[in-house]
């Protein structure tokens, strides 16, 4: 499975070089905010964004995430291979191992604009890091229903990218408190332990009959 999984994240590289996309994604969006703001105001919204850009970063790759190697049979001889939900658990974390290397990357280009403290540091790399494994679950997920469809539609993310609100509402609260950070993280850790395996559950099911209909 480890092997699987390293296989996994090379594959992605070579073929979509997720870790460079997600990395240009978050420079640019640092760069956008530390241009369209006052210097006063500078600080917090780049705090802020810094994390809520993760989950914009991945809408751009749901759609054609799993649907492509439907396409081309290629997941076809993995089911031959693997099991539904180990298939799945190797893309989940590839995803996730591309986009937390894109991220760690980007947190000292942040730390330089935004001029963050330690403390507050420490709050966007573990709120980042968290957003990011939710955020990877459900754009597995919606990977795996646009498989189903023959075109691509924006449906399926204006319907399950509310799951990820959550998640981005406490980030954005943890980033700002000072007093209650470590209950909110645990609050922002329960939801992941919901949605995540729920997630990854529900699009190993689907991946798992995809050539039946």
């Amino acid at each position: 499975m480890i092997h699987f999984i390293k296989h996994e994240f090379f594959l992605q590289n070579k073929t979509c070089n997720l870790t460079k996309y997600f990395f240009i994604f978050f420079v640019f969006c640092n760069g956008s905010i530390t241009i369209v703001s006052s210097h006063d105001k500078i600080a917090n919204l780049g705090i802020i964004f810094a994390v809520i850009s993760i989950p914009l970063s991945l809408i751009g790759i749901a759609a054609n995430f799993l649907k492509s190697e439907v396409e081309d049979g290629s997941l076809e001889m993995l089911l031959t291979s693997f099991k539904p939900i180990q298939i799945i658990l190797a893309k989940y974390l590839g995803l996730f191992i591309c986009g937390s290397i894109a991220f760690m990357l980007n947190i000292p280009i942040s730390y330089l604009l935004f001029n963050i403290d330690v403390f507050q540091l420490n709050l966007v790399i573990i709120t980042g890091l968290s957003l990011m494994a939710t955020s990877c679950g459900v754009i597995i997920l919606i990977s795996s229903i646009q498989c189903y469809f023959r075109s691509n539609t924006h449906l399926l993310s204006t319907l399950l990218l509310p799951l990820i609100i959550p998640s981005i509402i406490l980030s954005g609260i943890i980033i700002q408190s000072e007093n209650n950070s470590y209950s909110l993280f645990l609050i922002m850790t329960g939801v992941n332990c919901i949605i995540i395996p729920i997630s990854i559950y529900l699009s190993s099911y689907l991946i798992e009959n995809i050539y039946n209909i």
